[in-house]
C-alpha cells in the first residue's frame, strides 16, 4: 500500500471482521526503533485483507490490524499474505513475528505454526529460520 488506509477504512474491515473491540491507528502499540508499513490484499481492483507491520529489524516485526473482509475468508487469503509478510521478514533478516490475536482467530494462527510467547501474555510468536524456509519453498 502507498498510503495507510483511512480510519474510517480500517474501522469498517473491523467491524467487518466482528471484532468486539475496533482499534484505530493511532491505538497501535509503536516502539521508537521500528517503523510502519501497511500491506494489503486487492482482488478485482478491491482491497480484501490489510494488515499494519510495525518493522523492527532485525529482532522482530509486530502484525497488528490484519484483517480478511468476511466475504474472503476461509479463502486461504489470509495465509497467504502472512507468507507474504514471513517472506517480506526473511528479506529484512527479521527474526520473529508478534501478534496479538483475536480470540476467534487462535486457530489460524495455531495452523500457522505461531506459539506463545513465554515473555508476553497474550501475545504469539513465530520464529523465522531463513534456511528452513527455502527448503520449504523448494518442494
Amino acid at each position: 500500500m502507498t498510503e495507510p488506509p483511512t480510519e474510517k477504512a480500517l474501522l469498517a474491515f473491523q467491524k467487518d471482521a466482528g471484532w468486539s473491540v475496533t482499534r484505530r491507528e493511532s491505538d497501535t502499540i509503536r516502539s521508537p526503533h521500528s517503523r510502519a508499513q501497511w500491506v494489503s490484499v486487492e482482488y478485482q481492483k478491491v482491497r480484501i485483507g490489510i494488515a499494519r507491520l510495525e518493522l523492527a529489524p532485525p529482532e522482530f516485526c509486530y502484525v497488528s490490524d490484519l484483517v480478511i473482509k468476511s466475504k474472503f475468508r476461509r479463502l486461504g487469503v489470509g495465509r497467504w499474505l502472512l507468507r507474504h509478510i514471513e517472506d517480506l521478514c526473511i528479506k529484512l533478516a527479521i527474526r520473529r513475528i508478534l501478534l496479538r490475536p483475536e480470540p476467534n482467530s487462535r486457530a489460524f494462527y495455531d495452523s500457522l505454526s505461531f506459539v506463545d510467547d513465554p515473555m508476553v501474555p497474550n501475545i504469539l510468536r513465530k520464529d523465522l529460520n531463513p534456511f528452513q524456509r527455502k527448503v520449504q519453498l523448494a518442494h
